[in-house]
């Protein structure tokens, strides 16, 4: 069972949008973004939107992101899926879905000019261990001087991984001002997702979640199997914090991962 009352976020008025639509924007407190000095992505696949949005927003931030999938033959492969695609939402005049399509075919220069100037891409997974394909939350740290008071950003999204990597985060607390991540599977990993909640929650508060609805519901709970969740250190948050009770997904700012699909509402 996933114990759902825990999170709740606490009340902030001041949450962004940063990304793409639908899948790959998530909601973060705008105050974050000036404050960030590194920029850590875990997860990229084909979409690069949230690097993009933050750094025309903080065009100081340095911009490290790990995935060891994402190479020239799967952009290639992307490229051709989206030209395919293409006519078929011209003539349903898909326009969400269009728009996703011409950035799809655009997607190989828009690599080369992101990552050649912007933002650096690593072709390794994010692992708990260091090895030649694998590289652990700590070495991706230490690739920067550890100078007092710079403050990580850490976005992640690597499909199950997580469970094994978010203790050397909450090791690392001191150093991360904020974290986006979304949580797999968790019918499978109810036990180690609520161990780790309970970790976290002495070092950073939740300031927003969202399911993905592109997941199923829990069958024991209304609740879904994989949500996107993002916590704030609570060195940024005052003692006159509150609990939000407002409905998620929030109106205005939270989309549905799957366009034809209706979002999941979030059950404390």
């Amino acid at each position: 069972m996933i114990e759902t009352k825990v999170l709740r976020p606490i009340q902030w008025d001041n949450l962004i949008r940063i990304g793409r639509d639908n899948d790959g924007g998530y909601v973060i407190p705008y105050e974050i973004i000036s404050k960030t000095d590194v920029l850590l992505s875990y997860g990229v696949k084909n979409d690069w939107s949230f690097e993009k949005d933050f750094y025309k927003k903080n065009s100081n931030v340095k911009i490290h992101c790990y995935d060891h999938t994402l190479n020239f033959l799967s952009l290639i492969r992307y490229t051709i899926k989206y030209l395919l695609l293409f006519p078929f939402y011209c003539i349903t005049l898909d326009r969400k879905r269009l728009k996703r399509c011409t950035h799809g075919i655009l997607l190989i220069p828009d690599y080369f000019v992101f990552f050649g100037k912007k933002a650096k891409h690593f072709k390794y997974r994010i692992w708990s261990t260091d090895d030649d394909n694998s590289k652990t939350v700590g070495y991706t740290l230490n690739q920067f001087p550890k100078v007092a008071g710079e403050k990580f950003f850490i976005k992640m999204d690597i499909e199950g991984a997580e469970y094994k990597v978010f203790d050397d985060i909450i090791n690392l607390s001191g150093f991360i001002g904020a974290i986006v991540v979304e949580f797999h599977a968790l019918d499978e990993f109810a036990e180690n997702f609520n161990r780790i909640i309970n970790k976290i929650s002495k070092h950073f508060n939740i300031v927003h979640i969202h399911g993905n609805n592109f997941s199923k519901l829990l069958t024991n709970q209304n609740f879904p199997s994989a949500i996107e969740m993002t916590f704030i250190n609570k060195s940024y948050c005052d003692n006159s914090i509150k609990p939000s009770f407002k409905e998620y997904p929030l109106d205005g700012l939270d989309q549905p991962n799957k366009i034809s699909k209706l979002d999941h509402k979030i059950v404390f």
